[in-house]
């Protein structure tokens, strides 16, 4: 048989309970008057929620090449972002 990836209740729960942590802390942080700097911290909040999904529910594992193309696509949105959002 194949080995494959089994994550125990523990680790879901942990999972679980840290999503729900960055969640509070971006619905949190909406309600602060911050200026553009929310914003930033927001889709900070975002990308390491995607990453933890990425890395525990889907099993991509984050090394070599992947890692690299992953992190310009995040670069490429958050320019993207930045100058639609804030320079147009």
């Amino acid at each position: 048989m194949d080995k494959q990836n089994t994550i125990s209740a523990k680790s879901y729960t942990l999972v679980f309970i840290g999503l729900v942590l960055l969640t509070l802390i971006s619905t949190g942080l909406s309600s602060l008057n911050l200026g553009y700097i929310s914003t930033i911290i927001a889709f900070g909040l975002a990308i390491v929620s995607a990453l933890v999904v990425l890395s525990k529910f889907m099993n991509v594992k984050l090394d070599g090449s992947f890692a690299r193309l992953l992190l310009a696509g995040i670069l490429a949105l958050a320019l993207l972002i930045f100058f639609v959002g804030f320079v147009g």
